[in-house]
């Protein structure tokens, strides 16, 4: 397991994905919470039309997994943010997610598994 804490103006799924790569995790999941400046999903139906919510957000959910294929590792995540109205808005997670006052990760290594049956 390894445990990274993102500073202000960091790309989420970016970070992530440089973390793993740095351990050479090439399997796993992660679990994140903390805050967004910016969040960017989008819901897969009828057709993937992206989201992107301009305001100080706080990540109630967010999980995904970690892969690698043709030597590029995919960070696959899923998020649900509040605003300060309470108001839960998510979807599968973007790059374009930007940390506003920090979030902390906790990746898990996934040993012994396949890299390309894990994730999209």
């Amino acid at each position: 397991m390894v445990f990274v804490r993102l500073s202000k103006g960091e790309d989420l799924i970016g970070s992530i994905r440089d973390a793993a790569e740095a351990r050479d995790i090439s399997a796993g999941a992660f679990f994140a919470i903390g805050t967004l400046s910016q969040a960017s999903f989008y819901f897969y139906r009828p057709e993937p039309t992206p989201v992107t919510l301009s305001e100080p957000l706080e990540i109630v959910a967010c999980s995904g997994s970690i892969s690698r294929r043709g030597g590029e590792t995919r960070v696959h995540g899923h998020i649900d943010v509040t605003d300060s109205e309470f108001r839960s808005r998510g979807g599968h997670l973007l790059e374009g997610s930007m940390v506003d006052a920090m979030a902390f990760v906790a990746i898990f290594e996934l040993e012994g598994a396949d890299p390309s049956s894990i994730g999209i």
